[in-house]
């Protein structure tokens, strides 16, 4: 028998994969600029996000968006050298995209926050899974 997308079980590690996002350069005093996109090209659910940065200077903050949503609770602030994760949202609906909807990273900082080779880490998985509505 065949093993199917759908008949995986959603918590499987063989679900997941793991598409970067990167901003190579920074500005300071931008809000929410969008700096890298990419469209998985299946229905998907975000599991896990974690942000990192080389370097980061005063006050900077990562967010992972599907179109104009966030699926984070709030902005992730990167700490130099440490892989930082965040917190997803608690409404379902903002993890889920389309096979067409895009995952977008955005930053925004301060007058003088700036980050060195920012890229946000984005674990999803195709939806619906083994039965999931």
């Amino acid at each position: 028998m065949a093993v199917k997308d759908r008949n995986v079980l959603p918590t499987a590690g063989i679900a997941k994969e793991c598409v970067l996002l990167v901003a190579p350069a920074t500005a300071v005093s931008q809000a929410a600029l969008e700096v890298d996109e990419v469209v998985p090209g299946f229905a998907f659910q975000v599991v896990r996000v974690e942000v990192h940065a080389t370097a980061v200077t005063a006050t900077i903050s990562a967010d992972v968006r599907i179109g104009t949503t966030s699926v984070l609770s709030s902005a992730v602030t990167p700490v130099a050298n440490t892989a930082t994760a965040g917190t997803l949202s608690s409404t379902l609906s903002a993890l889920r995209g389309s096979s067409t909807d895009a995952l977008r990273l955005h930053y925004t900082s301060n007058g003088t926050g700036a980050a060195t080779s920012l890229k946000a880490r984005v674990w999803i998985r195709p939806q619906s899974m083994n039965g999931e509505a």
